[in-house]
């Protein structure tokens, strides 16, 4: 108590005696340290309820008529099952959409409350670049559903919740050299801008690691021409007095990048030129084309791979029902990660880096997602094989000992020896068309594959030594 409050209460005290001075003075000193009040002072008594937790809303600018709103509305029903399962948790969030195809659609996002700070989308460049001249990247935290945002803008003025084409170079070249141990590769792709995009960047990519990339292209509107344009690639030699192309293929792994309907057509043009024995490696455009479709001879894509952001197999359980894909994950794993971020106002770019970051766990339908300290996104890719239904997920496994029997197959082709035997049987167990091999017809019970030739010891007999007909070396040769 103040010492001036003291002196004014000195008169009250001078009739008391001592005793009761000293009692009033305890009681006092009592009162002071509980934080009582005197009676000529009032508390209130009522505890201050704990505050309630913020809600988080978020954003989804999406078309809701024309060419993507099937796209968008896949999103959308993703988004909304995420909604319901954090809603079941416990947890609060108010989920917007606007239409980005309405002529105002920047209009309905400015007249949200500044609260709604986090935008899923848009889908497409058109739109981004609405929304950056509008000066809207400045009020919203941009995420956008995007391959690749304007130059100098990820990280600085929108960031992007996408897999990049450099996601899918990093994995095909992971896979191919990291795990096959691939250091030659081609490409054969169309004069398009898509397919020279990504053979650039696969270009890049090898540059860094010292590896050769040979290319050659061809006229996607004339398919009777490919046969030709892929011939200085494998540059075939036909011995004198055979008509069998002998390929001098100076490369282990051939590129891909065109949609999945050309595909076939492309390997007849390589077997027309004699080569069976390259690793296929395809973009997210196979992807689109073969999610639950049926692949006619699926056997002749046994060495082909290419990466996918949904892998059904890994879906959780919200999203285990047939009809969902990729779309459908976006939308969920987007809400998840949003709900993570809990932004309610549009924070400095590098708070929202560090806040993405941390929130890029809780993206968990697609493949894992990742942000760096530039806000750049990496999405770790998962990859796929062909299948008769469509697809797999890539059995790494199999498909090196797949890889391993077709170059043994091919090693005894292009040294004049026979692949099957006398029964026409392949000599090589794992082939391609081989019994057991994936895509072949099942064995009937007691059939045999055949004897291997003589001098063998229950193997074929092969050189692994590569011939000047036979560029491709055998695993584990050297």
């Amino acid at each position: 108590m103040p010492a001036s409050a003291m002196t004014s209460l000195v008169p009250w005290f001078r009739p008391l005696r001592r005793g009761a001075l000293a009692g009033t003075l305890l009681l006092a000193l009592a009162l002071g340290l509980c934080g009582c009040q005197f009676p000529f002072g009032k508390r209130d008594a009522t505890p201050t309820a704990p505050e309630a937790p913020q809600q988080t809303c978020v954003v989804l600018a999406l078309p809701a008529s024309g060419p993507y709103a099937p796209i968008a509305a896949k999103i959308k029903r993703g988004a909304a099952a995420a909604q319901q399962e954090l809603a079941a948790a416990g947890g609060k969030l108010r989920l917007e959409t606007v239409n980005t195809a309405a002529a105002n659609w920047l209009e309905t996002l400015a007249a949200l409350p500044p609260a709604c700070a986090v935008v899923g989308g848009p889908l497409r460049d058109v739109t981004y670049g609405q929304a950056q001249k509008s000066g809207a990247l400045e009020q919203r935290a941009f995420f956008s559903f995007m391959p690749t945002l304007k130059s100098g803008d990820e990280g600085a003025r929108a960031w992007r919740f996408f897999p990049s084409p450099q996601d899918q170079i990093d994995a095909l070249v992971g896979f191919a050299t990291g795990e096959l141990g691939i250091r030659s590769y081609g490409a054969f792709h169309p004069a398009d801008t898509y397919a020279a995009r990504m053979t650039g960047l696969l270009a890049q990519t090898l540059g860094k690691r010292n590896i050769p990339l040979r290319q050659a292209t061809y006229n996607a509107a004339d398919p009777t021409s490919w046969s030709d344009a892929a011939a200085p690639l494998i540059n075939p030699v036909t011995a004198e007095g055979s008509s069998t192309p002998v390929p001098q293929t100076e490369f282990e792994a051939l590129f891909l990048p065109d949609s999945w309907k050309n595909i076939d057509m492309i390997t007849q043009s390589l077997l027309y030129n004699g080569e069976d024995r390259l690793v296929l490696l395809g973009t997210t455009l196979w992807e689109q084309s073969l999610s639950g479709r049926q692949v006619p001879r699926a056997e002749n894509f046994a060495l082909a791979v290419f990466p996918g952001a949904w892998n059904a197999q890994r879906a959780p359980a919200a999203l285990r029902a047939q009809g969902n894909d990729f779309w459908t994950a976006l939308g969920y794993d987007f809400v998840n990660f949003a709900a993570a971020l809990a932004l309610n106002s549009r924070l400095t770019t590098p708070e929202i880096t560090a806040r993405a970051r941390r929130a890029a766990s809780a993206a968990r339908a697609m493949a894992p997602l990742a942000y760096d300290n530039a806000g750049v996104a990496h999405q770790k890719l998962h990859l796929f094989q062909v299948s008769p239904g469509g697809m797999k997920p890539l059995d790494a496994t199999q498909f090196r000992e797949t890889r391993a029997a077709v170059l043994e197959r091919a090693a005894l082709r292009m040294q004049g020896l026979p692949s099957v035997d006398a029964q026409g049987n392949p000599l090589v167990p794992g082939a391609p068309g081989a019994p057991g091999a994936p895509g072949a017809p099942a064995t009937n019970p007691g059939q045999t594959t055949g004897t291997p030739p003589a001098g063998a010891s229950g193997a074929p007999a092969y050189d692994t030594t590569p011939r000047p007909s036979y560029k491709l070396r055998l695993p584990g040769s050297r």
